[in-house]
């Protein structure tokens, strides 16, 4: 876990400097209910939470009404992310944004969160998962001989400090991303 805190501090800090560059950037942040629904598998290969975290981070400046603009002209808008070569696809549904595809999808349902003209912060109600990695999750978890019934699938529950590490830690760079902006403009 300290390894996590550690790359997730040095990933607030590369963003404060693009920032202070003049890079602007767009956060996708997950509630907490989305963030707990994220399972062993999804955290356990080195380096993931940072990865999804990357998958989250759109290198442009984009709020609620540009998305939704965006998304009612064109119909499917694929955003670059910090997670190269990998983008997230945006849609129009039910009268709203909707990011990624499948099981991995999300909502746009807190928009605008914080907005200065650099760093844009947009709620969603899911974590957003890359199609190849959901593709080979899908992979490794479908049995391989045909099943009469199907399986169930069982929740796994983390324990109550992983969920409040993992929280604080998506909290706290969100935080210090706010400070060092606010730095910047005096």
């Amino acid at each position: 876990m300290a390894d996590i805190l550690v790359n997730l501090t040095s990933l607030a800090t590369e963003m404060g400097r693009l920032v202070s560059e003049g890079y602007v950037l767009t956060v996708l942040a997950p509630n907490d209910e989305a963030m707990a629904k994220l399972t062993t598998d999804q955290l356990s290969e080195p380096g993931a939470p940072e990865q999804i975290m990357y998958y989250h981070i759109v290198p442009e400046y984009q709020t609620e009404e540009s998305m939704y603009n965006a998304v009612r002209r064109f119909g499917k808008v694929r955003y670059d992310t910090l997670r190269l070569p990998h983008k997230v696809l945006a849609q129009e549904s039910d009268g709203s944004v909707k990011f990624g595809h499948g099981d991995s999808s999300a909502y746009l349902f807190d928009p605008d969160i914080y907005t200065d003209g650099r760093i844009s912060v947009q709620g969603i109600d899911g974590v957003l998962i890359p199609p190849e990695e959901e593709e080979e999750r899908t992979r490794r978890t479908t049995p391989l001989v045909k099943v009469a019934a199907k399986p169930r699938r069982g929740i796994i529950f983390f324990s109550p400090f992983f969920l409040i590490y993992f929280s604080f830690a998506c909290l706290s760079l969100l935080q210090l991303l706010f400070v060092m902006s606010f730095y910047h403009k005096h």
